[in-house]
């Protein structure tokens, strides 16, 4: 070691030395550093405060404007959804009363179609059928007036008497026809061949003298008509039914109303769209003609009775009198079949 490197070291030991012997000084013991700290303390205390007091500030107004729009945005969506909810509850409304209008509009459509529907079937040319029942009805009341006018022109009358020359010239003539006139709807050649078949008229009595003879001839006589009247009636009542505007004639026009010529298909095709109100009318008019024609028949088998009981009467008077009255004769002529 040079002696200067020497010297050099013993001078840094010494420093050294000195320095660790010093004490430590103190920033506060220093003059004027606690007034500095002071000042810069205050200066950025105040610094700071107005950095918080403006940053509050800004904050405030920033928080106050964004509130604002907030609210803003908030009342503008509520006022958009009311305005929403508005219109789609205006139009659920006004489409549910189209809706209801339709509906009802509808509905009285239908009900103004189905009551037209309903009350527009009167079945199958209603006006026809009651005019052919009508005719039936008023044929049917006039086969009395009928039957009288048939048989008032027939020389043998109940009760009276006239001269037989007139009723042997009706038949001499040829004019009497046959059987087949009492169904040809002629009431004229019907009155004839009842004329005919009822036989002349009884001739007046020499005397009218109350005896047992005279007596006997009368009661003859009523026996006669009693048989005459009935042959008469009956013939006649077979005209009357027979005539051109019979009962006979009109129940066949009532009855085709429906039947037709086709066998009723003009009928099903005039129905086929009608109401079953139509249908049921026109079953009524039906059941209303059988019945009228059950009325007929039930009066024709009346007839058909009173005649088989006639001719029963006449042949048991037959059998017990063994005779039969014969018109001109002062003697009853033989029965042409005797009792045993």
């Amino acid at each position: 070691m040079t002696p200067r490197t020497a010297s050099v070291l013993a001078g840094i030991g010494a420093a050294i030395a000195a320095i660790g012997a010093v004490a430590p000084a103190e920033a506060q013991t220093c003059f004027g550093v606690e007034a500095r700290v002071n000042i810069a303390t205050s200066t950025l205390t105040t610094a700071i405060t107005g950095a918080i007091t403006t940053t509050e500030g800004a904050l405030i107004t920033q928080e106050i404007a964004e509130r604002a729009r907030l609210l803003s945005a908030v009342k503008v969506l509520t006022a958009q959804s009311a305005a929403g909810s508005d219109q789609v509850s205006n139009g659920f409304r006004a489409s549910s009363e189209a809706l209801a209008t339709t509906v009802v509009t509808q509905d009285q459509r239908q009900a103004v179609a189905l009551a037209a529907h309903r009350y527009g079937s009167i079945g199958y040319d209603p006006c026809g059928s009651n005019t052919k029942a009508q005719g039936l009805y008023s044929a049917m009341t006039g086969s009395a007036a009928a039957r009288q006018q048939i048989v008032s022109p027939v020389r043998a009358q109940p009760g009276r008497y006239a001269d037989p020359k007139d009723w042997v010239a009706d038949v001499r003539s040829g004019a009497a026809p046959d059987g087949a006139a009492l169904y040809s709807g002629d009431a004229q050649a019907a009155g004839k061949f009842i004329n005919t078949v009822v036989g002349p008229p009884d001739p007046r009595p020499l005397t009218t003298a109350a005896t047992a003879t005279n007596d006997r001839d009368r009661l003859e006589k009523t026996g006669r008509d009693t048989y005459r009247s009935m042959t008469a009636v009956v013939l006649a009542d077979i005209a009357a039914d027979y005539r051109a505007d019979g009962p006979i004639a009109k129940a066949r026009a009532l009855s085709g109303h429906w039947q037709g010529s086709d066998g009723g298909a003009a009928w099903a095709a005039g129905v086929a769209g009608q109401h079953d109100r139509g249908i049921i009318q026109d079953a009524v008019r039906m059941e209303a003609a059988n019945l009228a024609l059950l009325a007929h028949q039930i009066k024709r088998g009346n007839r058909t009775e009173a005649t088989a009981a006639a001719l029963l009467l006449a042949m048991v008077n037959a059998r017990i009198t063994n005779a039969v009255p014969s018109p001109g004769r002062t003697q009853a002529t033989p029965a042409s079949f005797q009792t045993p």
